[in-house]
């Protein structure tokens, strides 16, 4: 599920490049490019860096791609002994041979016979992992939120931009579904009006997160490399297990959740980085030993000119998921997929109900392959994963100091009101 290893300078990547250790090129323009070139007959051989619940999903997906995309699965790396010998049994299962195991995922990512990896690991381990992967020369699909700290952001983004080639999809999925593009088109259309509200509300009745510690024993599982040296407490199967209830492995529901809707808003929006920010949120409901609350709300300000009110709380689960645009000239429901005159000026409301309906696009794991071999750019590149890391780690920041935070897009800053 989750592995870390020793801190790798760009110096030492490139030393390793020069000495072709690392599997990478350079093009003329000196940005890394993989070594192996694919070509179309090639088989595309992919490496899991942390096989745990969400893995499970996006393995199946990648192995419903081996035959018409001639692909496989090749590595496993995780920390957690149950994982890792699950997913070795899976791969095996699956392709006829055991995939190689890695202890530590920097290995994995220096093997020359590896082209791509897939990295679900836990929320503060994907910046770090991912910047690496690239410079590695690796292709990347790695799961949301791409950074929860502006350093990580940043130092991530730095990277990405400067190395365009490697191919990253970031596990945000509702940029692989048509409607939201199909509400994106209706927006510029102009028929909604001026946009001045987008209300998203995603709620859930349990104790989230919650999970079962009693097989999880001490020696099973490399404590020193989950926690990357930020954090100095003693291993706990709770810590281990349920990280989402804990700093610095997560945020709970900013990077769980906030992560996924505001990235879906600025989709239908065509917005990348709110302005300013406010958030309130706290335990309510559910008070055990965690550390991230159970009820959240934040309020951002777009220079586009509208506010986004983003809401979860895990005591009621009415109404469900909610994402309304409200506009001059009625509301857009992205949840419903249907725009309507409701709340719009009488004489220049919506006439009749208008049906959003999107075309129907490649899964998000399928976009990620076929854009490793035509070298394209998948539809969620790190730049999205960037946008939506800045506004969670604003919504944080709010949250703990009580104050607005201010995004300033140019020098890549925020700052407290």
């Amino acid at each position: 599920m989750r592995i870390m290893g020793t801190e790798i300078t760009r110096r030492q990547f490139l030393t390793a490049t020069a000495a072709g250790a690392a599997g990478i090129a350079l093009t003329s323009a000196g940005i890394l490019a993989p070594q192996r070139v694919l070509g179309a007959n090639d088989r595309l051989r992919v490496g899991l860096v942390g096989v745990g619940e969400r893995m499970g999903t996006l393995m199946n997906e990648f192995h419903d791609l081996k035959d018409s995309h001639n692909c496989e699965l090749v590595a496993v790396c995780d920390i957690w002994k149950p994982n890792r010998e699950k997913a070795i049994k899976k791969v095996k299962d699956w392709y006829g041979t055991e995939p190689k195991v890695y202890a530590n995922y920097e290995e994995l990512l220096a093997a020359k016979d590896i082209d791509a990896v897939i990295i679900a690991t836990a929320d503060f381990h994907h910046a770090t992992m991912l910047r690496k992967a690239i410079l590695a020369g690796k292709h990347t699909y790695c799961e949301k939120p791409t950074a929860n700290t502006l350093d990580d952001a940043n130092a991530l983004i730095k990277v990405a931009e400067a190395n365009p080639n490697i191919i990253v999809q970031v596990g945000t999925q509702r940029r692989s579904e048509g409607n939201y593009y199909a509400a994106a088109d209706f927006l510029k259309s102009g028929a909604l009006g001026t946009v001045s509200r987008v209300n998203i509300s995603w709620n859930y009745f349990g104790a989230r997160w919650i999970r079962d510690c009693k097989s999880c024993n001490a020696e099973d599982v490399d404590w020193k490399q989950f926690t990357m040296g930020r954090d100095n407490r003693a291993f706990t199967p709770q810590l281990f297990r349920e990280w989402r209830l804990f700093r610095p492995f997560s945020t709970g529901i900013p990077c769980q959740w906030l992560s996924h809707m505001i990235d879906a808003a600025h989709i239908v929006t065509g917005a990348k980085y709110p302005k300013s920010c406010v958030a309130m949120g706290g335990t309510y409901v559910w008070k055990d030993e965690r550390q991230n609350g159970d009820t959240f709300e934040a309020l951002f300000e777009y220079p586009e000119g509208f506010m986004l009110n983003y809401t979860t709380g895990f005591g009621n689960d009415s109404p469900g998921t909610e994402f309304r645009v409200s506009g001059t000239n009625g509301t857009l429901d992205c949840a419903g997929w249907k725009a309507t005159g409701s709340g719009g000026d009488k004489k220049n409301k919506l006439s009749q109900d208008v049906q959003i309906k999107g075309a129907d696009m490649p899964g998000h794991m399928q976009n990620w392959v076929e854009c490793v071999r035509s070298g394209k750019q998948p539809t969620a590149p790190v730049q999205a994963g960037y946008q939506h890391a800045i506004a969670l780690t604003m919504a944080v920041r709010a949250l703990d100091t009580g104050r607005r935070q201010i995004f300033d897009p140019v020098t890549r800053t925020i700052k407290e009101a």
